[in-house]
C-alpha cells in the first residue's frame, strides 16, 4: 500500500506506527510542518519525509499563523504523492489539508484530549472551551467527510461521537496502539539504571508524565512528605519529558526546595524511548497523576514491565481495571490518598508479586499488544482502499 501520514512527526506513537508499516513493506510517506531529526531519518530510512511550511508575508499576517502556514504546501505534496490512503493524526491542526488534498480514502485519528479540543492546558480548556465553536465545526465537518475515525481508547471514541452526525458514528473504530511487549516486559535487566538513580535498596517511585498542567505532577510532590514520614528512604524520580512547560517545571522544582525534599526527589531529563523500559522496570511503584488521558500508554507499559502502578481514578484508568488489569486508583488531586496507596504498595511488596504481574502481562498481550493492533490498522486500510476502488 502507498500510505501517507499527515501530522506532527515528533509524536512517538506516529513514529512507531510509521516504522511498523514501513517494515511490513508498505510505501510510507510522512508530511509534517516540522522536519524530523537526523536520528529519526536514519532510523526510518525507507520512509519518505516532506516538510510542509509556507513563510509568505501574507500567511504570516494571518491570525494563528502556525495553524495556516502548512495547509497549501501539504495539499500540494499529497497530490503529488497520490497515496492509496491518507491518515491524519491531528484533525484540528490538519483537517483543512486532509479534506482539500484529493479523492483518497481518509482516516482521522484521535490520539488524545488535544485532538478533540486543540488545547494542551486542561485548566485553560475549562475556562474557554465553550467559546471554541471553530474547533467543533472543524471536527464535525472533518468527521462527516472522512472514511474512518480512529480512536485510541473507548473514552476517546465516546468523545468523538459527540461531534458526529448519527450516520457518521458507525465510522468510529477503536484501535489501541498499545505496547511493544517484546520491549516492555518483566525480563528487563534494570540494575544499572537503579544504581544510577540512587541505590539498590531504596524504594523508587517513578513518574514519567510530561510537565504540563494536565498531568498534575504537583500532586505527587505534595504526597512525598506523607510517604517519607513512613518510608524514610523512599526516592522519587520525575522525568521531565520532551514537551514541558518551563514555568511549571520551575514551579515544581521550587516546591521541592521549599518543602526541603531535595534528598528524596530527583529530576531526570528526556529518556529515549528505547531506554524507557529499563526505568519502568527498576521502579518499585509507578505513579500517574494525570487528570485526563486518551489511553495512557505509559501506564500500560509500566504494568507490562512488572511494576505496580498507582493511577489517578479517571475514565481511561477505570477502563484498564475493567479489562482486568491490577492497579491501584486514588481520587485525582488527593495527595494524601495518593501517598496512602504508594505506602501500601511498597509495604505489601507488590513489586515481588509475580502472579499479578503475569496476569497483567497476559491481559496486555490480549488487548494492548502493539503488533496485534497494528495488524488491525493495516486491515482497516486494506478494507477502505478496497471499498474506494469499487
Amino acid at each position: 500500500m502507498k500510505i501517507c501520514y499527515l501530522g506532527y512527526i515528533s509524536n512517538e506513537t506516529v513514529r512507531r506506527m510509521v516504522k511498523w508499516l514501513a517494515n511490513r513493506g508498505h510505501e510510507v510517506h510522512v508530511v509534517s510542518p516540522i522536519a524530523p531529526s537526523e536520528d529519526y531519518m536514519n532510523e526510518l530510512e525507507t520512509v519518505h519525509f516532506y516538510k510542509s511550511c509556507l513563510n509568505s508575508p501574507f500567511i504570516k499576517s494571518l491570525p494563528f499563523y502556525s495553524s495556516w502556514n502548512h495547509i497549501y504546501p501539504s495539499i500540494k505534496i499529497i497530490k503529488k504523492i497520490n497515496p492509496e490512503i491518507l491518515h491524519v493524526n491531528n484533525v484540528i491542526a490538519f483537517g483543512a489539508s486532509l479534506l482539500l488534498s484529493g479523492n483518497y480514502p481518509k482516516v482521522a485519528s484521535i490520539f488524545g484530549w488535544t485532538d478533540i479540543t486543540g488545547w494542551d492546558d486542561i485548566i485553560l480548556i475549562s475556562r474557554i472551551i465553550p467559546n471554541q465553536w471553530i474547533y467543533g465545526f472543524i471536527l464535525r465537518y472533518a468527521f462527516r467527510n472522512v472514511n474512518a475515525i480512529h480512536c485510541f481508547s473507548e473514552n476517546l471514541s465516546k468523545m468523538a461521537s459527540f461531534y458526529c452526525r448519527y450516520n457518521d458514528k458507525n465510522k468510529i473504530i477503536t484501535i489501541m496502539p498499545g505496547v511493544d511487549t517484546k520491549r516492555y516486559n518483566s525480563n528487563i535487566n534494570s540494575l544499572e539504571i537503579r544504581k544510577s538513580l540512587g541505590g539498590e535498596s531504596d524504594p523508587i517511585v517513578l513518574s514519567i508524565r510530561n510537565i504540563q498542567t494536565v498531568y498534575n505532577v504537583e500532586c505527587l510532590i505534595n504526597a512525598v512528605p506523607f510517604v517519607t514520614k513512613e518510608i524514610h528512604n523512599a526516592r522519587f524520580i520525575i522525568k521531565t519529558g520532551q514537551a514541558y512547560d518551563i514555568n511549571l517545571l520551575n514551579k515544581i522544582k521550587n516546591m521541592v526546595k521549599e518543602m526541603n525534599l531535595q534528598n528524596h526527589v530527583k529530576f531526570i531529563d528526556y529518556v529515549e524511548y528505547e531506554e524507557l523500559p529499563k526505568y519502568l522496570a527498576c521502579a518499585d511503584v509507578y505513579v500517574s497523576t494525570s487528570l485526563f488521558d486518551g489511553l495512557g500508554i505509559s501506564n500500560i507499559e509500566a504494568l507490562a514491565c512488572g511494576t505496580p502502578a498507582v493511577l489517578a481514578d479517571i475514565d481511561s484508568t477505570r477502563n484498564l481495571i475493567k479489562k482486568g488489569l491490577h492497579a491501584r486508583l486514588y481520587p485525582p488531586k488527593d495527595s494524601k490518598a495518593l501517598a496512602k496507596e504508594i505506602i501500601s504498595s511498597i509495604k505489601n511488596k507488590e513489586k515481588e508479586n509475580k502472579e499479578i504481574h503475569k496476569e497483567n502481562f497476559k491481559i496486555i498481550k490480549e488487548h494492548y499488544d502493539f503488533n496485534k493492533n497494528m495488524e488491525k490498522m493495516e486491515q482497516l486500510y486494506e478494507a477502505l482502499i478496497k471499498k474506494h476502488k469499487k
